[in-house]
């Protein structure tokens, strides 16, 4: 993507992230160059309630699509000027994307501010920080109560993965390389499975020929037993015998393994 700061020559190529729905017109693509500050504008006066996690880069590039629908839906016989705006569709594009990336929800936002306004007034009557129990009292809240309302309205803390960590080693590990990975079986069980297939294969080879393939054919290449049958020109319940015999003798064999 080029930086809209400066200019293009092209007519439809200067915001190509933007031209999903139809190409902009020359006109078009040179009045987002022109206001393309202003998205930067408003980001930086919303700054000061974003919250901490807030990608500023991110919202800016939000913003370029608020300003890009503005020129897309202005109508210049409206009685607002495109500054005006242009800064409304900005603003709500990037407060659009908040509430989407917005982990908590709307009731516990508004306990979270309900408790942040109680221990700012406490505060000012006070002259010092109210301890939990002033502020507890003052919410009518038991113990239990406050206790489940601080833990729902706790911030969440954003860690980035690829973050270098020390070690008393000196050595560096990132946070994605100390994560165990949930999907991944613990090394004992992973050994264990290991070391049953290849006793399993073992205890294979011991039986007869056709009653190797039966089992090879039913168990892991899913094939029916009507399919088996057919195969080998015999009748169903022949390899169902066949498949019988060949299940005791794996029993026998895997139990005087064991």
């Amino acid at each position: 993507m080029q930086n809209p700061s400066h200019p293009s020559d092209s007519s439809e190529t200067a915001f190509p992230a933007a031209l999903a729905t139809r190409p902009l017109t020359k006109e078009q693509c040179t009045l987002v160059e022109k206001h393309y500050p202003q998205v930067r504008a408003v980001v930086s006066q919303m700054r000061s309630y974003l919250p901490t996690c807030a990608d500023l880069d991110e919202l800016q590039s939000v913003g370029l699509t608020g300003l890009i629908a503005a020129v897309r839906r202005y109508d210049p016989t409206q009685n607002k000027t495109f500054e005006a705006y242009a800064a409304m569709r900005i603003r709500g594009a990037i407060l659009d994307e908040l509430r989407r990336l917005d982990w908590m929800p709307r009731s516990a936002r508004h306990r979270a501010r309900q408790l942040r306004q109680t221990m700012d007034t406490l505060e000012q009557t006070l002259g010092r920080a109210p301890t939990e129990d002033e502020t507890r009292e003052r919410l009518g809240l038991n113990r239990i109560d406050f206790d489940k309302l601080q833990l729902r309205v706790q911030p969440v803390r954003f860690l980035p993965l690829d973050k270098p960590m020390e070690r008393d080693s000196g050595a560096s590990l990132s946070l994605h390389d100390s994560i165990a990975d949930e999907n991944t079986p613990p090394s004992h069980e992973r050994m264990e499975h290991e070391e049953t297939l290849v006793a399993l294969s073992r205890t294979m080879k011991v039986l007869p020929e056709r009653h190797r393939q039966v089992i090879m054919l039913y168990y892991f290449h899913n094939r029916r037993l009507s399919e088996i049958a057919e195969a080998f020109k015999v009748t169903e319940a022949r390899v169902c015998q066949i498949h019988g015999q060949a299940l005791q003798l794996l029993k026998q064999r895997w139990v005087d393994r064991n």
